[in-house]
């Protein structure tokens, strides 16, 4: 039997995406190109808070006071770079749509073959498998 597969659109390409149960993970991104970049930006967010805070503008302070020390006998420079105009691409025609028409769906992960019946939402884990909770929780005053 077929495993049964989750239909999503991937968070950072916006790509049509299915993956079946054994590896759905809670997955939102279509693979390690878009998660990657979302790590990339997440990072670079969380240092322009620190760079923001007080701690973050001394330590900057003092990185760039250091920079500018190692510039000082360096007088050549190079000139800037000239930016190539924006360029329109033609869309990729979607892989996934194309399988699902000729009556095959596989797993974007794994490569297996998944059952034509798709899901829209994450599996619900039943409640035998979750850790007990301790009768005070959630805490109360």
């Amino acid at each position: 039997m077929e495993p049964s597969a989750r239909l999503y659109n991937c968070a950072g390409c916006y790509s049509l995406v299915a993956i079946c149960s054994p590896c759905d993970r809670n997955n939102i991104y279509c693979g390690s190109i878009c998660s990657g970049a979302a790590r990339r930006e997440s990072c670079s967010m969380a240092a322009k808070r620190y760079q923001k805070s007080h701690r973050g503008r001394l330590k900057n302070a003092e990185r760039q006071r250091a920079f500018r020390g190692r510039q000082k006998n360096k007088v050549t420079h190079h000139s800037s770079t000239v930016i190539p105009p924006h360029a329109v691409l033609p869309p990729k025609p979607n892989k996934l749509i194309s399988r699902a028409v000729s009556g095959y769906l596989h797993c974007h992960f794994c490569g297996k073959p998944c059952s034509p019946f798709l899901r829209r939402r994450f599996l619900r884990h039943s409640e035998q498998h979750s850790p007990p909770r301790s009768a005070s929780w959630p805490l109360t005053p």
